[in-house]
């Protein structure tokens, strides 16, 4: 029978510790109940912009800080691209006080019937055609610029890399995948529980989670979330306990037994 369709649990009291037995999903234990440690968070880190790889920063298994630039695309395009706008930039900006100015002598002009009226429309016309090119140029270097940030791809947290998509040299789509990121200071243990015994357990509830890898160390951990609906094809109400790890001692894919304290004792 498949493990995922058979649940059991039993309470043991033992000097006031509730011991769970669960076959969930995750593992099967005849004394608790078993996961698998994993991040609390873990993103992929992907481009939005099209470029080629000119530098890239880390390797799996480097710590980065949050803001930290993981790769850099097509820098001197990038660069270029920037430069030509501004470019253009000062050429309209130049154009518009040259019309300005031709504005304001027309309009001496006009008042003293030098010019005709179509004349002096003709100039307001090509004063304003003249501003509203440097409003385009204005966007077109901010988009540039954008798009120059967006090519220097950096952590959206702290964390470790836990793996590598990219070379040296490889064009980059945009939504292409480049580096999975994850955060160790906390990492979750999840398991299930029937409707009969969700009701014993609340968010907050303090856990022992005992870890086998590191000579049955117990930690402390604490309910973070508890399901409020079994969801169809689960084994029971979903739970996460979370679990501190700023010494850095818990490794993700470690097995975890999971104690839960019972409530008043």
């Amino acid at each position: 029978m498949n493990a995922k369709e058979v649940v059991m649990n039993k309470y043991i009291k033992r000097l006031g510790i509730i011991t769970l037995f669960i076959v969930s999903p995750f593992a099967m234990s005849e004394d608790y109940a078993m996961g698998s440690l994993v991040p609390v968070r873990s993103v992929t880190v992907s481009s939005e912009v099209t470029g080629v790889v000119d530098i890239f920063a880390k390797e799996v298994g480097d710590n980065i800080t949050a803001g930290e630039v993981l790769v850099k695309l097509s820098i001197e395009d990038n660069a270029l691209n920037v430069k030509l706008a501004k470019a253009e930039l000062g050429v309209s900006q130049h154009e518009l006080t040259t019309q300005e100015k031709q504005l304001q002598r027309f309009s001496s002009l006009y008042e003293t019937k030098g010019i005709s009226a179509s004349d002096y429309d003709e100039q307001h016309r090509k004063t304003r055609l003249s501003r509203a090119q440097v409003e385009v140029d204005k966007i077109k270097l901010a988009l540039v610029q954008r798009e120059k940030e967006k090519s220097e791809v950096k952590a959206p947290f702290s964390g470790i890399i836990l793996k590598r998509n990219i070379e040296l040299g490889q064009f980059i789509p945009s939504g292409e995948n480049l580096y999975t990121l994850v955060d160790m200071s906390r990492v979750k243990v999840q398991f299930y529980l029937l409707e009969s015994d969700v009701m014993r357990t609340h968010k907050g509830d303090n856990v022992n989670v005992i870890i086998p890898a590191l000579n049955n160390k117990s930690v402390k951990g604490y309910v973070d979330i508890l399901s409020p609906a079994f969801e169809a094809g689960d084994p029971g109400f979903l739970v996460e306990v979370i679990i501190d790890n700023t010494q850095s001692e818990l490794k993700p894919g470690m097995q975890a037994r999971v104690e839960i304290a019972e409530q008043g004792v």
